[in-house]
């Protein structure tokens, strides 16, 4: 019971640390070719938190699910920006897809082929 509380608890505050950033944003959504290629240094900071927030979105979402997407290694599963982001890039570079898909979906996309689960 507790743990499903530390779950909970943990997608609520990164749902909520994700909308508040969104708020200066205008809420507007990334799209892998803007996180790519961002038209400045506002632009890069942005995608970089924008990119964490799905990021931890994602890991409490995956946590709290029965049908884990994704198995990162580790008891308490973490990535830094730095891994996320190379996560990311190696996966974009593989499918060579349309750069108008979210952030958000591509991160998924890449999680799920870079720490698939077995069995």
């Amino acid at each position: 019971m507790l743990g499903q509380t530390r779950v909970v608890t943990t997608a609520l505050a990164a749902t909520l640390i994700s909308l508040s950033l969104c708020f200066g944003a205008e809420a507007q959504t990334v799209t892998l070719g803007q996180f790519q290629h961002p038209a400045g240094a506002k632009d890069l900071e942005f995608n970089k938190a924008y990119l964490l927030g799905a990021l931890n979105g994602l890991l409490a979402f995956n946590a709290a699910s029965d049908d884990k997407q994704f198995c990162l290694p580790g008891l308490i599963p973490k990535l830094t920006f730095e891994e996320t982001n190379d996560v990311v890039i190696r996966w974009a570079r593989k499918t060579s897809g349309s750069t108008d898909i979210t952030l958000g979906q591509a991160l998924m996309f890449s999680l799920k082929a870079a720490y698939p689960c077995r069995g």
